[in-house]
């Protein structure tokens, strides 16, 4: 391939040889090419402690000087520590949850006893209430149930029970709500009848304050219960089961 000459050798093609004169003009393009620039070092200011070498094998963020390397791993020091510690707490909420169901005041009780930091126990406590490893209410209701079905017990010793399992008064009040009223009367009145029937060779008097007391000690009190005892010792009378002097 042959070249001719650029515009500032040659400006008309009337100057050229007859044997070139039909020949296309080279442009030149190199100009118009982008350029790649070389990466610049950084500038040096005074009190400058990067290290000798280029200043492009230096990380983003990297530490340049020995104070804020040292910096930095006592904060990666202390962040280890704490995940470490949250997982121990972590740990031993697992363990004692798969041994049998707790409410949020019995975990946080015993995960205090074992040393955890207060503020993890209770980081622990709502991500196990999150992943439903814990429910308060849940654990009231059954408990609840239990109770009255088994022990056939009062309102006010549920409630007992419950608080003693250190459950939320809130819980303790929604889960006691639910309790079925006319269920209440009924165990009220069958154990008031069943004990008045052992009453015998009392007088009334006497009868009706043991009464009362029985019925007290089992979570009942109050003008309902001073009236059910009158008409269990007077059903028993009338029956004939029962003589009181």
């Amino acid at each position: 391939m042959r070249f001719l000459p650029t515009r500032t050798q040659a400006n008309d093609a009337s100057d050229l040889g007859p044997d070139r004169a039909d020949l296309a003009e080279v442009i030149e393009l190199r100009t118009r090419l982008p350029r790649q620039v070389a990466p610049q070092k950084p500038v040096r200011g005074p009190g400058s402690e990067l290290p000798t070498d280029d200043a492009t094998s230096v990380g983003v963020g990297a530490p340049v000087s020995g104070e804020t390397s040292a910096g930095v791993e006592a904060s990666m020091s202390a962040e280890t520590s704490t995940t470490a510690e949250s997982s121990a707490a972590a740990d031993d909420a697992v363990r004692l949850l798969a041994r049998r169901a707790r409410s949020s005041g019995e975990l946080r009780r015993e995960l205090l006893a074992l040393g955890h930091d207060p503020s993890e126990v209770e980081t622990v406590i709502l991500d196990c209430e999150s992943s439903l490893y814990l429910d308060d209410l849940g654990l009231a209701r059954v408990l609840a149930e239990s109770l009255r079905q088994r022990k056939r017990a009062s309102r006010s010793q549920i409630r007992s029970k419950l608080r003693e399992r250190l459950l939320p008064v809130g819980v303790i009040e929604e889960a006691l709500g639910e309790l079925d009223d006319e269920e209440e009367h009924e165990l009220l009145r069958a154990a008031a009848n069943d004990r008045a029937r052992k009453m015998s060779g009392l007088d009334r008097q006497t009868a009706e304050r043991r009464l009362l007391g029985f019925l007290a000690r089992r979570g009942w009190s109050g003008e309902r219960a001073v009236r059910v005892a009158r008409e269990a010792l007077d059903s028993t009378a009338a029956r004939g089961t029962v003589r009181f002097r």
